[in-house]
């Protein structure tokens, strides 16, 4: 199964995984997260005319977080791709195997960030564990983390930029290109944990660190849901997922 392959594939995700980001987490939902195109400020909306295979669009995600986060040594998100009306088409087949295999990738280099702030320094490693196609939506999943020593706190009422997906124009062109870049899309984020290091010893690989925080709600004053950007006018409603998850374990069985 192609979840498994990435699984085993990348020697980078499990040393995100092993930073504490698998652990058990408290809801918070006085704080948020948001994606947007273009900045952590940026439109909710793009439209692209399909016509050149070179190139990338660029997403944003970002997130505000609770107060007492005094040290953040990571950050995990899941998200999804989904539809107005339909199955996910062609040119959104982006796992091992699909049209466009390859063509979402991730950064942490956020120094070009001017509206939120940078949380990781240049210092964030990571990258998208998983891309899996499943019904009608694409899913992925995604981890950075710093070592210890150059955690920082990040403060309540703040936005700090997470990362960025660079969405390739590749099998765009026409004469040979993967359809339905036209269909109308929405792009998801259904939970962000932020992780802090463990404040108890551990001596088993399934310790769970209760200090991580995990967000699903919508930063606040941003404007509609901040949490869903579309794509060619898609609706918000194509974004529409599950009761919000009262746990990151929770919200990843989801995604299994």
């Amino acid at each position: 199964m192609a979840r498994s392959r990435f699984l085993e594939a990348s020697r980078l995700k499990r040393l995100i995984f092993a930073l504490a980001l698998l652990g058990a987490a408290s809801a918070a939902h006085a704080s948020g997260m948001a994606i947007r195109w273009g900045s952590c400020q940026g439109t909710s909306n793009r439209n692209f005319a399909c016509d050149a295979g070179s190139g990338a669009e660029l997403l944003v995600a970002s997130f505000s977080p609770p107060g007492g986060v005094n040290a953040l040594t990571g950050v995990e998100a899941i998200g999804h791709i989904s539809a107005a009306d339909s199955n996910v088409p062609a040119w959104w087949q982006m796992a091992s195997g699909g049209c466009r295999s390859g063509t979402l990738t991730v950064s942490f280099a956020m120094d070009d960030q001017t509206d939120c702030e940078d949380p990781w320094q240049g210092q964030g490693m990571g990258g998208i564990g998983l891309i899996w196609t499943e019904g009608s939506a694409v899913y992925f999943k995604l981890g950075v983390a710093v070592p210890q020593q150059f955690a920082q706190g990040v403060s309540q009422g703040r936005t700090y930029a997470a990362f960025k997906l660079m969405l390739s124009h590749r099998g765009t062109a026409s004469g040979g290109g993967c359809a339905g870049c036209s269909t109308p899309m929405c792009i998801t984020l259904d939970g962000m944990t932020l992780a802090q290091p463990n404040t108890t010893e551990c001596n088993t690989d399934n310790c769970g660190d209760k200090n991580n925080i995990l967000l699903t709600d919508s930063i606040s004053g941003m404007g509609g849901v901040s949490t869903v950007v579309t794509w060619q006018g898609g609706t918000p409603r194509c974004g529409a997922g599950a009761a919000k998850p009262a746990t990151w374990s929770e919200l990843k069985r989801r995604f299994r």
